[in-house]
């Protein structure tokens, strides 16, 4: 065969692939041929395109099937995470709402930063009414038998301001929601666990990690450790009531993150992983007494992975967890329960201790209404 053949025979080939290559995402589309891992976050699909004579001489019918076909094209998460990597690794960039890279790659989201620096400071008068209502709360509380303790936790961009990027100037910090809610709260009697503190001397001594490189979220090892000394505090201002200290049977040492530790990460569907620090994953025996108490946290995202260890379940007596004073757990796993659809005095007098858990960046809506909730039942028209 000679040499014009062979070429005439390779651009065949080339041209059957090429037209393979075309052909293959809609094949899979339809066929689902090869396994593709999901993408992480959620989606909204699109609707699937109803033709009629208006909306097909107008265009809206065809700028509907291209946004569901685009939606549905098959191998579309690999397309998405090849894409996401490239702007990740050429250009710096995250394709995820609020994502922030920092130095070595770490990374945060913006409003911690934001909370970092003061930027969502909501004044000293705001905060001074919130503390004196929370105080006259738990006073009313205390009467009827109820402990309330106010857990404040750290965050990441305050626990590691040395990656935050140098455009956010850090330097240059006004006064934040902390700031001002340790001054107020340390003159009152409410019963506080400043974690966020905490966390700070203990970061250059702690064995693991105590916030991980690629999640937005306290360590597995760090909420451990918080878990321990509330539990601590709670026996040592409950008289009747006592709780069985965790056990730690042993603790785990891989680079390889559980959930949620890397959920920035997972959120921007990169192609390849970053390289993650060493954590330190402990394994921990919760042990049910006879006598404990009833513990009702309303508590921001930072109580999840205590809560799926089943703190509440097995140490709590069962507590209810209060997501952002907004769904209850466990019982909106069976049915969806509102806390708005309860009547919030009688539901937290039930308890021994009510917990108010919230990181800095929630600060600014403290505690998620049900300050203001709880003081409206307690001192009508006030």
């Amino acid at each position: 065969m000679n040499k014009s053949g062979v070429h005439i025979i390779i651009k065949r080939i080339l041209f059957s692939l090429l037209l393979l290559a075309l052909f293959v995402p809609m094949i899979q589309r339809f066929t689902h041929f090869s396994y593709v891992i999901p993408l992480d976050g959620a989606f909204t699909a699109p609707p699937t395109p109803e033709a009629t004579w208006s909306n097909w001489f107008e265009g809206d019918y065809q700028s509907a099937q291209e946004e569901f076909l685009n939606f549905n094209i098959g191998f579309k998460p690999f397309f998405v995470r090849v894409y996401n990597q490239i702007s990740f690794s050429l250009y710096n960039q995250a394709h995820l709402a609020n994502a922030v890279i920092g130095k070595d790659n770490y990374l945060y989201e913006v409003q911690y930063i934001n909370a970092y620096k003061g930027e969502d400071f909501i004044g000293v008068d705001s905060i001074k009414l919130k503390v004196e209502k929370l105080q006259r709360v738990s006073d009313t509380l205390s009467k009827k038998g109820v402990d309330l303790i106010v857990m404040l936790a750290p965050g990441k961009a305050s626990f590691y301001p040395e990656f935050v990027p140098d455009r956010f100037d850090i330097k240059n910090r006004t006064t934040t929601n902390y700031d001002v809610y340790i001054e107020e709260l340390a003159k009152t009697d409410i019963h506080l666990l400043d974690f966020k503190k905490w966390f700070e001397e203990q970061k250059e001594i702690s064995p693991y990690p105590l916030f991980p490189k690629t999640g937005t979220h306290w360590s597995n090892y760090g909420n451990v450790l918080v878990a321990d000394s509330t539990i601590k505090y709670i026996n040592s201002i409950q008289e009747e009531k006592y709780i069985p200290p965790l056990q730690i049977t042993d603790i785990v040492r891989t680079r390889k993150m559980r959930h949620p530790a890397d959920d920035i990460e997972k959120g921007m569907n990169l192609l390849i992983n970053i390289p993650d620090l060493e954590m330190g994953y402990p394994e921990v025996e919760i042990t049910t007494g006879d006598n404990n108490p009833k513990v009702l946290t309303i508590a921001d995202s930072f109580y999840w992975d205590m809560y799926n260890w089943k703190l509440s379940e097995r140490a709590f007596d069962n507590g209810q967890f209060w997501f952002y004073n907004v769904t209850i757990y466990p019982e909106s796993y069976q049915e969806l329960l509102l806390v708005k659809d309860v009547n919030t005095m009688k539901e937290v007098e039930k308890n021994d201790v009510v917990l108010l858990l919230s990181t800095e960046a929630n600060l600014r809506i403290f505690a998620f209404g049900f300050i203001d909730e709880l003081y409206k039942q307690y001192f009508p028209g006030e």
